[in-house]
């Protein structure tokens, strides 16, 4: 038996989705076109116009969530490449395994907003992208799995079988 057993179905679709998606460099060029942020988030974009350290606080933002595995949360949280309300993001990603919930929670309440606001909108877009390339549809929630994992079931815990032997004869 395995970590991957004891999950609930909605924690093994979140495992298997993350370790699953896989963004890779044309999704983030693709994604980077979109150089700024919705016009609903005007005010937020004007602070990423006024800092002289927005890139380098992308970069150590971007890192962190490239470490700690954490872009299928950080699209989740949002809509349409919004980020929503603090209260409906936890309402999402409440089903996810925990050990990625702490990085998650540091990265909501120690990044700026306007980098954060920007490093969704990124995240969404590749991870979408991506999603849409390995699935055929972009859009995914837990409840709809994948629950399982051939990787992961192969050294998963199975009933013995076995015959046994007569050794009367």
């Amino acid at each position: 038996m395995n970590d991957f057993d004891l999950m609930s179905p909605k924690q093994k679709a979140w495992f298997v989705e993350c370790w699953s998606s896989f963004p890779e460099f044309e999704h983030y060029s693709a994604a980077a076109c979109a150089d700024e942020l919705p016009d609903e988030l005007w005010e937020l974009q004007e602070l990423i116009d006024e800092d002289e350290d927005f890139e380098s606080w992308l970069e150590e933002w971007e890192e962190f969530v490239q470490q700690n595995h954490i872009w299928v949360l950080l699209e989740q949280s949002c809509d349409e490449g919004v980020m929503l309300p603090e209260e409906l993001i936890y309402e999402r990603v409440k089903d996810c395994p925990r050990e990625w919930l702490a990085p998650f929670e540091t990265l909501l309440q120690q990044c700026p907003d306007y980098v954060l606001a920007f490093l969704a909108q990124r995240h969404f877009l590749a991870v979408r992208m991506e999603r849409a390339d390995r699935c055929g549809k972009p859009d995914w929630c837990p409840a709809e799995g994948p629950f399982t994992c051939a990787e992961l079931e192969e050294t998963s815990w199975k009933k013995a079988s076995f015959k046994p032997r007569n050794y009367a004869r």
